[in-house]
């Protein structure tokens, strides 16, 4: 599919007659919303020798299929993507910007925004670059059969050096949502993110609005994500709300404690029989990501508030909701294991001076 193009139109353009392609719009709709079809979405129909269709699949960027079969009484499925997951290393020297080492090596430009937010705290990726560092990333890309990568990839571990300091980060394998942040060995930052894989759109403070144009303060962070992505609470709380509320769409609410407040909205669907009152604890599937409310296209917009004063979720939000941290050995044994994946993706046993700090 193209800009501009309609499920509508482009059955017509292949043949379909209207009686079919309105029984397989109306199928379809029980589903899925062919409004929501975007750019690069594929349209397949499959017909008999004489020309008759007997079903219209639609493949999501997802690589998630919606197929309906066409007939007396028309259906529609879901087949989920079959799917390859590898495990990509890289290490690369920079020596202008991160963008343009990331680029020139063809590694996931992605990661550049990514890496400037995380590391927000300690250095500024556009200012404090001196072109004396080295790289390290390990990342997981889904593939199709066919090599074509489905969805973001996501990253596993980064390591910066410089000749004052080494900084990682690793995203633990049993709880993605999760990043820690080292300093020369030892753990100085631990992030938790609602959703898994997510590409941050829109960072906390003023903004350009992306509907009404103009400046405007933004209370939170946006985070984009397919469709149906599991958002998940990213602290222990109670729900306070669940339901609509004006340009947030479908809202959850959680209440944690010294009166603080996280909020997921613009979801597509809320979490089977979440109700106000429920015991959240962290990592607990709130709902889904998606696009009601008025936003332009499915994402995450994820706020912690304190008392009913917005701060940065990536920043303050984290420091105040998060809880207990890990133990020495805990954060030690995913920081080597880490390294030592990376390692194994690269193949090589002396990268950069590791050493066991």
């Amino acid at each position: 599919m193209a800009p501009g193009d309609t499920l509508n139109a482009l059955l017509q353009q292949l043949g379909v007659n209207a009686e079919t392609r309105t029984q397989a719009s109306t199928s379809l709709a029980e589903r899925f919303d062919p409004r929501r079809l975007r750019p690069g979405d594929r349209l397949t129909v499959t017909s008999l020798t004489t020309g008759q269709p007997v079903s219209v699949a639609i493949e999501r960027d997802s690589g998630i299929q919606y197929v309906v079969t066409l007939g007396e009484r028309p259906s529609t499925r879901i087949v989920p993507p079959r799917l390859d997951t590898l495990t990509l290393g890289r290490e690369v020297d920079i020596e202008t910007s991160l963008y343009a080492a990331l680029a020139a090596e063809g590694i996931p430009t992605r990661f550049a925004m990514d890496l400037e937010v995380l590391l927000g705290g300690l250095m500024d990726t556009a200012r404090d670059i001196s072109g004396a560092e080295r790289l390290q990333l390990l990342w997981e890309e889904d593939r199709r059969e066919d090599g074509t990568r489905v969805g973001p990839p996501r990253l596993t571990y980064m390591g910066l050096a410089d000749p004052s300091a080494r900084l990682e980060m690793v995203w633990p394998t049993d709880q993605r949502a999760t990043v820690m942040l080292f300093k020369d060995g030892s753990l100085v930052e631990t992030k938790r993110f609602p959703v898994l894989g997510a590409r941050l759109t829109s960072a906390f403070g003023n903004r350009r609005h992306p509907v009404y144009g103009g400046v405007r303060r933004h209370d939170g962070v946006d985070l984009a994500a397919p469709r149906g992505t599991p958002v998940m609470a990213t602290a222990p709380g109670r729900v306070s709300f669940v339901g609509r509320r004006g340009g947030y769409g479908r809202v959850v609410e959680v209440e944690h404690e010294m009166g603080t407040l996280s909020r997921y909205t613009h979801l597509s669907r809320f979490a089977s029989g979440l109700s106000v009152g429920d015991a959240i604890n962290a990592g607990d599937t709130l709902g889904e990501v998606g696009a009601s409310g008025l936003t332009t296209g499915p994402n995450l917009h994820y706020e912690v508030r304190v008392g009913d004063r917005p701060v940065d979720p990536l920043e303050e939000g984290q420091r105040i909701i998060l809880g207990e941290s890990p133990t020495p050995q805990d954060y030690r044994s995913v920081l080597f294991e880490a390294r030592g994946r990376l390692q194994k993706a690269i193949g090589t046993s002396g990268l950069v001076a590791l050493d066991n700090r």
